[in-house]
């Protein structure tokens, strides 16, 4: 997996850099020229301050001519209006420039496995305005009826901690069980419950608290 990182702050850059310092699948780029010269990566991390004007484009014309990149755009002030639009342009990822390592990676691995990947907050922000054709894998709607007694007790746990907002590598920490263990469950609970994704199952199960 190649990943692409661009951005013309040096702050971001260095804080980017501490982050990956050892991994050579990760590239920072911070001119325009060399960003534009290896747009054919797995995934691109775009630090929006620098298309701030013209980001609509830029993601169109590299989803045009790059239909394998995934797009992943950085803010350091995300906004729940500009993510949704930006979403909807096609990007697989919008998370806060500023985030952690360990979400950083979380966001890789969700991007490169087909998924999108969100910031806590925006999920959560998102769970009201989102339509129940997001849960089904085959896009019906989710019998409200449904519960949680088909998953272990240690999949309820993990269950409810990715409806709390915690991302994988959070889930590992807190859980003290190894994110591989936390991938596996995660993939079981989506089975059993007929979810895509945790958007899928954040939105069912605020279904069941209803």
């Amino acid at each position: 997996m190649q990943v692409i990182l661009f951005t013309q702050s040096s702050a971001l850059n260095n804080i980017w850099r501490g982050y990956f310092t050892d991994n050579n699948n990760i590239k920072f780029i911070h001119n325009r020229k060399e960003f534009f010269s290896h747009l054919d990566a797995d995934i691109v991390g775009i630090d929006i301050d620098i298309f701030k004007d013209n980001i609509d484009d830029i993601i169109k014309s590299i989803n045009d001519k790059y239909p394998n990149t995934k797009i992943l755009i950085l803010s350091n002030r995300p906004k729940i209006d500009e993510g949704k639009r930006l979403l909807a342009l096609g990007i697989k990822g919008y998370a806060n420039s500023h985030m952690r390592k360990m979400h950083f990676e979380d966001a890789f691995e969700t991007i490169s496995n087909g998924n999108i990947w969100l910031y806590p907050e925006f999920i959560q922000a998102m769970i009201g305005e989102l339509t129940g054709s997001y849960i089904s894998s085959e896009g019906e709607k989710a019998d409200k009826k449904a519960d949680l007694s088909e998953l272990s007790s240690r999949e309820r746990e993990i269950a409810n901690l990715i409806y709390q907002g915690l991302t994988n590598n959070e889930i590992s920490e807190k859980t003290g069980i190894t994110l591989r263990t936390v991938k596996a469950h995660t993939t079981s609970i989506y089975s059993k419950l007929n979810v895509k994704d945790r958007i899928g199952l954040v939105l069912l199960m605020k279904q069941l608290d209803a």
